[in-house]
């Protein structure tokens, strides 16, 4: 149970130097404390304000995890939920977090910030716009009287007619006249470029994005944009204007510690998300400053703020306090839909269940049909025009292939600047089936099996489960609303309530019923823990002395990379130490270098095709470990491949070191540690499905230490119904423990197949046999593993020609 600790805080008297009192030195320490674990499911210690359609409440099951989620909903625009402490803190402050996210989003911030008591300052209301334009990536505004607005400030458009001006997040970048701005970028980045002519009908108005919630002092870290290792940090002192980061008049946000949610436990019921980061702020007198580091690490912090100029007031009380927004032009849903039907050809027309507040031209998205067949009605992905016919009707001109059908159920979202519902969370499946039950325990249970595998969702992850229906009559079955993820196996998705407070709306079970539905993963942010130490700082200053008097020396630790001169032995000059010794040399003198680094070979950005990543040369040490982060995974059975490669002749020829396992959903994958052989290092990626895109980071940890040699190459051009088909060529030389065969089949519909493991020590010009063939299993994975075999190359051969076979992949690994 968590346990709040206060004291009030006595004045530090500086008392007179007397022959008894030489210094005149008060000691203190940390005086106040607050500690929280999110044990407490009443979150006594705060005061919570909760936004319509949001959740706030204490998770965590197994592992030590336990965290409060603050969920976003997927229906409301322009709402907020607050979660601040009851208890307050004197400067100077030491604020640390463990925070992590479920998904990452423009339009949806999560600001965790430190701020006065004092009374706000008055309300920012929104600007009445009365011309808004583009040209290429110039947003120009005309307001109707002064806007008051200066280069910088944070702000949204929302309410205007031609939907793609309705930008949720944007900064102001020059003010021509005090009736006129422009902006051309946000924490997106730079705007679409994109020409937008003056509409015809409503022009909107603009908004204030407020950046500490209109305290007069505070600093605030906000989550603010569609990456995960991105933030903007904002500061105010004594009411005056906010001094972000980043790029003053576009975008604020700055690379931070990814913010990626880490599941402990992947097993059904089981919820143990923890943080991958922890964040650390410290507010004093003089300066204000910000850092982060892996949590449960001995890696060296990484500062990313340091503010001197513009300090929060010292003599201020403050609190500290979690802000979750909903941009008010986030896209989001819109209206659940009865149904769908086509008379022969691909025009659709939609029945939703209540007034959908469209106007004929507005683009919207579509998700969640009964029958996603090609023919009837698949997912509406991309943003599509609609032509009103009635408050509850309107027509799209093309839905699927022309045919007489219809469909029933499912949810369409109204696309906001451009943001499709897709950056929401969406998933690009329907559910087809659905079973209503309740547990031993007295838990509701909802089993929705989908149309497809469902992807990019993890047990414990928030989910709304909308517009299901009755597949036959469009009659809603009465469990739209917001459910958590038990469990996920291929098209089966197990959830159980968000909340007592739905379960107890649900309707009597029922049995597996032919349905319609569309399933948005909630944005949620996850606290794991606040510590807040409010704590005296106390001023050393060493004596002068004479030049050369030992008694006078500090121990220095150096944490950049100087130019180091060492006057004794073979070393005479390093610059970048840990980059720049002599072959073999791992110390300087006494100094130790370090035991691991981690090199970002790749930043966390978008692939959506296949490419490969330029040589790298590893810097330092003598074994790395290579970490995938991936953040977002879109598209249609995307798969994402991705090969470590070495060469030894530095980039001239290549050989397979390590091959992930197909990478499919959003997750960290790590290989192991691997020794380095060659000079050079380089990635295959290799992306399929169809219109995929993988958000993910290549990240190489290099390392002094030594580890067992590991090879791993994975396969998936061998053909299983070939005789003598043979797999790519693994070097294996120096892995002599151990050789092992992995066959991973699909359907059999006639003979399997059976492979052999070969070895060659003649660069390939002959092969042996190693251990005995195996045979293909259907649908099964089967392996054969060899000790004692120290090949210079392996590789597999079918030996037997199956009939009618599919392969999964095969596998071929090797230790030392």
């Amino acid at each position: 149970m968590s346990v709040t600790k206060y004291h009030s805080r006595a004045p530090v008297k500086l008392t007179t130097v007397t022959p008894d009192n030489p210094l005149p030195v008060a000691p203190a320490n940390i005086t106040t404390k607050f500690r929280e674990a999110f044990e407490d499911p009443t979150l006594a210690n705060f005061v919570k304000v909760v936004g319509t359609g949001d959740i706030v409440q204490v998770e965590g099951s197994a592992a030590a995890a336990s965290y409060v989620s603050i969920s976003k909903s997927p229906w409301d625009a322009g709402n907020q939920t607050t979660l601040e402490t009851i208890e307050t803190f004197s400067m100077p402050i030491e604020l640390a977090f463990g925070a992590h996210r479920s998904q990452a989003t423009l339009g949806q911030e999560f600001s965790v910030e430190i701020v006065d008591t004092d009374t706000p300052l008055a309300a920012v209301a929104d600007i009445a716009i009365s011309s808004i334009t583009q040209s290429a990536s110039v947003l120009t505004i005309d307001t109707v009287a002064d806007h008051g607005l200066v280069p910088g400030q944070s702000i949204g458009v929302t309410g205007c007619s031609n939907q793609l001006a309705n930008y949720p997040a944007l900064v102001v970048a020059s003010i021509p006249t005090p009736r006129q701005f422009t902006a051309t970028a946000g924490p997106g980045g730079t705007i679409p470029s994109q020409t937008i002519t003056n509409p015809v009908g409503a022009k909107g108005s603009v908004f204030a994005r407020e950046r500490l919630g209109r305290a007069q002092n505070g600093v605030s870290q906000i989550f603010d944009n569609a990456t995960i290792t991105n933030a903007s940090f904002y500061i105010r002192s004594e009411s005056g204007d906010v001094l972000p980061s980043g790029t003053i008049l576009g975008n604020h946000s700055i690379t931070v510690a990814t913010a990626a949610s880490v599941q402990m436990v992947n097993a059904p019921y089981t919820y143990t998300f923890s943080p991958t980061s922890e964040y650390r702020t410290n507010l004093q007198a003089d300066r204000v400053q910000a850092a982060d580091s892996p949590v449960d690490s001995l890696v060296q912090a990484t500062g990313r703020v340091l503010r001197t100029q513009v300090c929060p007031d010292p003599s201020a009380t403050y609190k500290f306090r979690i802000r979750a927004n909903n941009a008010k032009s986030l896209t989001v849903l819109n209206a659940k839909v009865v149904s769908v039907s086509k008379p022969g050809t691909t025009v659709g027309t939609f029945t939703t269940a209540t007034a959908h507040g469209l106007t004929t031209g507005d683009l919207i998205v579509y998700y969640g049909n009964s029958n996603v067949a090609a023919s009837a009605f698949p997912n509406l992905t991309t943003a599509t025009a609609v032509t009103v016919l009635t408050p509850t009707t309107f027509t799209v001109a093309a839905i699927g292939t022309a045919a007489t059908v219809t469909g029933y159920g499912g949810v369409i979202s109204k696309v906001q600047g451009g943001n499709l519902l897709s950056a929401l969370g969406v998933v690009n499946n329907s559910g087809v089936n659905a079973t209503l039950s309740t547990l031993t325990n007295g838990t509701r249970q909802l089993v929705l099996t989908g149309a497809a595998s469902w992807s990019g969702l993890s047990i414990g992850d928030y989910i709304n489960v909308e517009g299901v229906t009755n597949a036959t009559n469009g009659a809603t079955l009465g469990v739209d609303g917001a459910w958590k993820v038990a469990n996920s196996v291929s098209t089966a998705l197990t959830l159980v309530p968000c909340t007592a407070e739905f379960a107890a709306t649900l309707p009597a079970d029922f049995v597996l019923t032919n349905s319609a539905g569309a399933v948005i993963k909630r944005t949620c942010l996850r606290l794991s823990f606040v510590r807040i130490f409010d704590y005296e700082r106390q001023r050393v200053e060493v004596l002068a002395r004479p030049t050369g008097d030992i008694s006078g020396a500090v121990p220095v630790n150096v944490q950049n990379a100087p130019a180091v001169t060492v006057s004794s032995g073979t070393i005479t000059a390093v610059t970048g130490i840990t980059n720049a010794l002599p072959a073999g040399a791992n110390t300087i003198g006494n100094i130790n270098l370090p035991l691991m680094t981690s090199v970002a070979d790749i930043a966390s950005a978008a692939i959506a095709t296949t490419a490969t990543l330029a040589a790298v040369t590893p810097g330092f040490g003598i074994s790395y470990q290579v970490n995938i982060p991936v953040t977002v995974v879109t598209g249609t059975n995307p798969t994402m491949d991705v090969r470590i490669e070495e060469s030894d002749d530095a980039g001239t020829n290549w050989f397979t070191v390590y091959d992930f396992p197909r990478i499919t959903a959003v997750g960290i994958y790590r290989s192991p540690f691997i020794p380095v052989t060659g000079n050079r290092v380089r990635y295959v990626q290799t992306i399929g499905g169809t219109t995929p895109s993988f958000t993910r980071s290549l990240n190489r940890l290099q390392s002094n230490g030594a580890f067992p040699n590991t090879r791993q190459l994975i396969d998936r051009t061998v053909a299983p119904n070939t005789l003598n088909s043979t797999t790519p060529v693994l070097l294996t030389r120096d892995c002599g423990n151990a050789t092992q065969l992995v066959v991973n089949m699909g359907a059999i519909t006639t003979t399997a197949p059976a492979f052999q493991l070969e070895g060659s020590d003649d660069f390939g010009a002959t092969w042996y046999a190693i251990g005995s063939p195996l045979t293909g299993v259907a649908s099964s994975t089967v392996q054969v593993t060899v000790n004692s075999i120290n090949a210079g190359a392996i590789r597999a051969r079918v030996s037997t020609g199956g009939s009618g076979a599919t392969l999964g992949w095969v596998a071929i690994k090797a230790h030392d």
